[in-house]
């Protein structure tokens, strides 16, 4: 499985790729703290999950997860986000999960826990 994780946000983005490997172990985590070099990745390069912020400068969360799924049917996401402003529109967008800040192992790990990459699945803890 390989799991794109993008927030401005260094620390928070640093703690999220920490507890992603932690659950998902094995697993191949990329990291982005700038969306536009996401989007990037994600043109070139199959993912399974996206992780992802939603207010961000330039690209938002939201716009992310249409960007990704244009070119990669399938892709579930899970949004990170400090607020519950959200909600709503992530609900809209079919998305897989919706954390609120701050992140944590269980939260990661119920945001998967009815899909084919349940941490169960994927030997994580």
């Amino acid at each position: 499985m390989v799991i794109a994780a993008v927030d401005p946000n260094k620390k928070d983005l640093a703690k999220l790729v920490r507890y992603l490997r932690m659950v998902f172990h094995g697993c191949e985590v990329v990291m982005f703290s700038d969306p536009a070099f996401a989007e990037q990745y994600i043109k070139d390069n199959p993912i399974d999950v996206l992780f992802t912020e939603i207010p961000m400068l330039g690209l938002t969360g939201l716009r992310l997860q249409v960007k990704c799924e244009a070119v990669q049917p399938g892709v579930l996401t899970v949004f990170t986000t400090a607020t519950d402003t959200y909600v709503g529109e992530a609900l809209k967008s079919r998305a897989q999960g919706y954390i609120i800040k701050p992140v944590t192992r269980e939260a990661i790990r119920e945001s998967l826990n009815d899909t084919k990459y349940s941490s169960r699945q994927q030997g994580g803890i």
